[in-house]
């Protein structure tokens, strides 16, 4: 329950019950609707399901004391839009969209102005609990014709407010709009082998298994209605399976008539879940456009609630369908179910999780394909990051509902154990602290925890907790009793044993008052690009300013060398053509490649400390700054620290994860063009980029190298070799002899050549 109007409402419904009961022919309230402060992501949009006590049938919705709305209705009131339509059993949703805030699309928010409107619900049934969520633009720099995005931070409320004709609304407030997740989980042939780096140990697909175990219970716990009860109860998680063909899996329980989506329900309802995911097997190839548009496919056929994917995969796409940038430059997917061509404005967020160094996946796709849909990018190397990455995944679907990662420990635990303790500050805010502590597969129930709250000599006992093969959940509701202040938690032994066991331990927070949201400023950066980064705090529903300095932390990560660097500078003989591995994968010359660098293209790819910087306060609870060193093309990672001791919010300490991917950008001055001919007129031209910093592109860019003959003679081919894998792409032109053809080059879209 998260904001002060929610108490209020529910003392009311305490105090009603105590009154003889009555049917309540209409009940009033006023949504309010606050300006957040930020033009490109103001409110636009608020969905409010009421819980009936019979089916809606004659009911109505009066908006602003004059205009009645009948069951379907759509209609304009003061300028916005309103709709009041009936959902399944006895709820009905209402949809407010301020559109009067607005000016050519929901990007242009800059006049906007708090709305507060006066409803009233007529009918013979009681209104008994109602949900609801703030919506506003997902990705402002990629599409703003349309708001999909939930908000935690400044959002729209109920006001429970007697009109002089209805009585004001006692229903119960049961949080937030409940969500579809679909988890794609890539499945083919290489998911068998070790993790990047690994001599032994579990496979990817073993890690992967145990990652989506964790995650299911870990979500159990974390989102379960304080005090218990089944207010979050219509989560639905659904599952698709990939290689070179997407398999959507049917669900015992799941809800008809595909049998796709399960219900969360009852506690352990989503373990079917976990027994479903038991069952992968690695397969051949691997098509991750099929996978994302099955997902989507089985959401369309069944579109109960706000819709996520979460995609896993260890490689490169490498069988249709494809995705690939449109002519707009955004990335575009054969269009399925009604859905459109573009990802972006499908509307969906798509969180991706890479399974591999850059080097081995597609990381520019991936993280590309979460910006522009507003979803989280991370990237995953051994089973303990995979553990970590699958929770800031979880922290990012639930951000603004709101959840938050306190702390984070990668560690091992040697001889009889147990740990050290670890420190958990625990403020004001928290409703619900959940301890985790994860380990790798085959080894079973081999970890526990003791936590311990203020002042506790012995270790306390869980509300409520979960096992799974590899992880012990203990959740803390703060309403049974537990105190704020300092903690501490302890890794013990499950079993009798001196292994070595390493291990993720994190602490997450279901919170009531903070909520804060980070943004990247920049889209699709390239090398010299300043990254931006801010975040939006808020306690209470109010934006939160004044921090002291230093409050807002942030240790960033690069790569110590560009990808393409080390593959142009590595001469490795690569095979003619693609190969299929013994596992069915196909292997491209540059995956060939890849592979045979190993440990070292690791080392050169993997992101290290470069510095720290600290957000200023910006205004209105903005905090902000800039990282200007990018000259190294690969992944920039934000480990952001929030730390700060206040009178209102007490000691408050939080962390969060964020990633971006700089490309390079084509420099004509860089880049090496050759072009030489024989006797017969046969022209080879010879292409080999570099950014302005001297980074070179490296192989896997002929898709993006193009040449264009103005005069003078043609392409054999559009698309050019790079025979041996090392960012020198060759085209073949036939001519005439003596004639010099007159060729534009570009690259990526800039023209490095020609053109004058």
């Amino acid at each position: 329950m998260k904001r002060a109007f929610v108490a209020l409402a529910v003392l009311v419904a305490f105090a009603s019950a105590l009154l003889p009961s009555t049917a309540a022919a209409s009940e009033a309230w006023i949504l309010d609707i606050p300006v957040r402060g930020i033009p490109n992501q103001e409110s636009g949009m608020v969905r409010v399901i009421l819980e009936l006590s019979a089916a809606p049938a004659g009911s109505q919705l009066v908006v602003n004391g004059s205009t009645t709305l009948n069951l379907g209705d759509t209609l304009v009131v003061a300028g916005d839009s309103v709709t009041y339509e009936a959902l399944t059993g006895n709820n009905v949703r209402i949809t407010y969209v301020p559109l009067s805030n607005f000016g050519a699309d929901f990007c242009a928010g800059t006049f906007a102005v708090e709305k507060q409107i006066p409803m009233r619900f007529v009918g013979a049934q009681d209104v008994t609990a109602y949900r609801m969520s703030t919506y506003v633009v997902a990705a402002p720099m990629a599409e703003c014709s349309q708001v999909s995005k939930h908000t935690g931070d400044t959002p729209a409320s109920l006001i429970p407010n007697d009109d002089g004709v209805a009585p004001a609304l006692t229903a119960t407030y049961k949080g937030r709009n409940t969500f579809d997740v679909a988890l794609v989980l890539d499945k083919s042939g290489s998911m068998n082998d070790l993790p990047p780096g690994a001599l032994s140990g579990p496979k990817k697909i073993d890690i992967l298994k145990s990652a989506v175990q964790n995650f299911v219970g870990q979500w159990e716990l974390l989102d379960a209605p304080p005090g218990g009860g089944p207010e979050w109860s219509g989560d639905r998680m659904g599952l698709v399976f990939f290689d070179s063909t997407a398999q959507p899996q049917t669900l015992i329980g799941a809800d008809p008539p595909a049998n796709f989506f399960l219900q969360r329900g009852a506690a352990n309802a989503w373990d079917a879940i976990i027994t479903k995911a038991n069952a992968l097997v690695p397969g051949n190839s691997t098509s991750i456009g099929a996978g994302i548009n099955e997902g989507m496919s089985q959401w369309k056929a069944d579109p109960k609630n706000d819709l996520n994917v979460i995609l896993i995969t260890d490689g490169i796409q490498n069988t249709a369908p494809l995705i690939t940038p449109t002519g707009t430059g955004f990335l575009g997917l054969t269009p399925v179910a009604g859905l459109p061509q573009e990802l972006r404005k499908r509307f969906i967020p798509i969180q991706t999780i890479a399974f591999g160094t850059p080097a081995q996946v597609d990381d520019t796709l991936l993280r590309n394909i979460s910006f522009e849909t507003s979803g989280a990018s991370y990237q995953a190397i051994t089973s303990s990051t995979m553990f970590d990455v699958f929770g800031m995944t979880l922290v990012a679907i639930l951000k603004g509902n709101t959840a938050s990662m306190a702390t984070r420990v990668l560690d091992t635990l040697t001889g009889t154990g147990p740990s050290a303790a670890v420190p958990v500050t625990v403020d004001r805010s928290p409703q619900r602290v959940v301890f985790t502590v994860q380990w790798a597969p085959p080894a079973r129930q081999m970890l526990d925890l003791d936590v311990y709250p203020p002042g506790a000599s012995v270790p306390a006992i869980p509300t409520s907790s979960k096992k799974t093969p590899q992880a012990s959940i203990q959740a803390f509701d703060m309403s049974q009793g537990f105190k704020s202040g300092a903690w501490s938690v302890r890794v013990k032994r499950d079993l009798k044993s001196a292994d070595a066991v390493p291990y993720l331990l994190n602490v997450m927070f279901l919170e009531k008052e903070l909520d804060y949201q980070f943004s990247l400023d920049n889209l699709h950066a390239v090398t010299g690009d300043p990254l931006g980064i801010h975040v939006l705090v808020d306690w209470d529903g109010k934006p939160l300013p004044g921090l002291p300095a230093g409050a807002i932390k942030v240790r960033m990560q690069r790569q110590p060398d560009g990808m393409g660097n080390v593959l142009h500078a590595s001469h490795i003989k690569t095979p003619g053509g693609n190969t299929i591995t013994p596992t069915g994968d196909i292997l491209t010359p540059y995956d060939y490649k890849i592979a045979a660098l190993g440990q070292p293209l690791i080392d050169s790819t993997t992101p290290k400390d470069v510095a720290v910087i600290t957000l200023t306060d910006q205004g209105r609870g903005f905090y902000g700054a800039t990282f200007p060193d990018t000259f190294i093309p690969g992944t920039y990672v934000f480990e952001a620290t929030l730390d700060w001791d206040t009178p209102l919010t007490g000691h408050v300490v939080r962390e969060e994860r964020l990633e971006e991917d700089v490309k390079p950008r084509a420099d004509s001055a860089a880049t090496a063009i050759t072009l030489t001919g024989d006797a017969f007129g046969v022209w080879t031209l010879t292409v080999t980029p570099r950014d302005r910093f001297g980074n070179y592109f490296g192989p896997g860019y002929a898709p993006l190298v193009q040449a264009r003959v103005r005069s003078g003679g043609r392409l054999r081919s559009a698309t050019p070799a790079d025979q041996d894998q090392l960012g020198t792409y060759t085209f073949t032109i036939a001519g005439a002899p003596g004639v010099t053809p007159v060729v534009d080059v570009i690259v990526d879209g800039v023209l490095v050549s020609g053109g004058r």
